[in-house]
Order: C-alpha cells, then structure tokens, then sequence
C-alpha cells in the first residue's frame, strides 16, 4: 500500500484518544505499538500521555499501517464499540448532562471538531426515524469502510450510553458485502443490517431523541459548552501566538520556562514542539523575540 502524506489536508487538532485505543488494540492482536506509529511522527510517550495532541493525518497513517497487517472488516466496529462517552473528555460530560438525546447529538455536532469523529455526517429526518449518512468521500480510500463502520458503532455506544438501555438501531446499512462472520456486527448493531448499500447510514426511532436523559444538568452543560468553546478557539489560533502572549504577559525576572508554557497549555512537551515545528519556528525563537 503506498503511503500517501495527507498532512495539509487533515491538519485538524484532536486527543489523541482514538489512536491510544487503536494502539491497545493491536497490541491485543501481537502487533507492535511501533509498527502502528510508523511515519505518524510519535513515540510511546506521545501516546501514554494524558494531554497529547495530534493532527488527524497521524491517526490516518496509523490506520493505514494496521490495516496493512490486518485488514478484517469488523476491525472498526470493534473500535467503535470501545469509544465510550468518558473517552470524549469534555464533550462526553456536556453530552451526558443534556436536556435529551437530541440534545446531546446536537452538542455532539455542535463541537464536532473535538470529538473522535473524522467522517463528516448528514442527518435525514422523517416521520418516524432519524438517519445518520456517513460521508467517507473526501477520506483516504482506505480508511472509509474502517472509519464509517468504527463511527456508527461509537454512535450505538453513545446512544445507549446516554439512554441507559441496550436500545439498537432500526437500520444499519453498509456499503461493503456481508461478511462471511457477523458476530462483530450483530452485537453493535443488532439484527437489522444490509448490505451491499449505497451509503453508510444508520437509523433510530425518532422518539428516542425525546427521552429525557437522566443526568440532565442545565448548569453543569452550560459551563461544560463554555469550556468547549475554549478548546476550539485555542486550536484555531496558532501555537506560536500563544506562546508569545504568555512569555508576554510575565515580566522579564519570571519570565517563562517551556516546561511551565506547556503545564499552562495542557500539553505535552513533544506536543507543543510538534505543533511550533509545523509553524516553522521553535520555543527558543518565541523566547527569544519576547525578550530583545
């Protein structure tokens, strides 16, 4: 399989959750972690901690390098069905403590940008059902079936998370073939499958959307978007200002060391090099034009 840099078309920041779960995954399965980190620009470290950012090419070279070594089609349901509501961080919380299940998809597309997400979605409402159409064509081609089966199987999870109630979907359509072994497949998505479909979709009943769930908490969601909202302004603005305007905002006898910017920022100390490598200048260039 050639290997493709996919680096200025998915430069979106997000948690390196997913890719931790994919590790843990192909460790289970003998394949070495290293194998899986192959040209993504990570280490061990990188993955073990807790305030680790990538970019979404990272977690697609991952991708490609396990299915390289393994390519069975019930790899991403597998995936998916481990994404549970507390892997989402912040996101997760704010959707628990929604009004609804409507209300929790809607914060959940809301800050879609921080979610596990990588495929983008429509939404089909009719009378009784609401489908989710997983669209893979602006994807790598080898990642759509993986990424769509592994997002439909992380929204079940969420949905009956958030319900409290083993609730499936009405429908579940795949693009591929039935495969030769449903196990996977039947216990994400229950027994209403086809194959061989157009798109990737999946249905709910629509009065599912209007339980009320039951950690609803108006207060504790509010300060949760807020926080959320946060977090996307500051992957939008470049790392280099950041960095600039805390090295700015202390005198000269306190100023900052990179190890204090990175505690300030969240962020590993590999993370923060990474993302300044990307801008073309490093730590010690910022400190230096704050200073002179």
């Amino acid at each position: 399989m050639t290997h493709i840099s996919y680096k200025k078309e998915f430069s979106d920041i997000r948690q390196v959750t997913s890719l931790r779960l994919l590790v843990d995954f192909a460790r289970e399965h003998d394949i070495p972690a290293l194998e899986i980190l192959k040209g993504t620009e990570l280490d061990l470290d990188d993955i073990e901690d807790p305030y680790c950012e990538i970019q979404v090419w990272q977690e697609l070279r991952a991708i490609q390098n396990l299915l390289e070594i393994d390519d069975d089609p019930a790899n991403g349901v597998i995936l998916g069905m481990r994404q549970h509501l507390t892997c989402y961080g912040t996101l997760g919380f704010a959707m628990m403590a929604s009004r609804t299940l409507e209300q929790a998809l809607t914060i959940g597309a809301k800050f879609y940008k921080i979610s596990l997400w990588i495929n983008e979605v429509s939404v089909v409402r009719d009378p009784d059902t609401i489908k989710f159409v997983i669209l893979g064509h602006k994807l790598p081609p080898f990642s759509q079936h993986f990424l769509a089966t592994r997002g439909m199987a992380a929204l079940v999870t969420c949905v009956q998370e958030l319900t409290n109630s083993e609730v499936y979907p009405c429908q579940t359509s795949f693009k591929n073939d039935r495969p030769d072994n449903m196990d996977e497949v039947g216990k994400a998505f229950g027994t209403e499958t086809l194959f061989g479909q157009k798109n990737y979709s999946i249905s709910f009943n629509r009065s599912l959307f209007r339980m009320q769930l039951k950690f609803d908490d108006r207060w504790s969601r509010m300060r949760l978007e807020d926080k959320l909202s946060n977090t996307l302004e500051r992957r939008h603005s470049s790392t280099k200002n950041r960095v600039k305007e805390m090295l700015l905002q202390m005198s000269n006898e306190k100023l900052s060391t990179e190890p204090e910017i990175c505690r300030a920022l969240g962020c590993s100390m590999s993370t923060l090099r990474r993302h300044l490598h990307t801008e073309e200048t490093n730590f010690r260039q910022i400190q230096s034009e704050v200073i002179f």
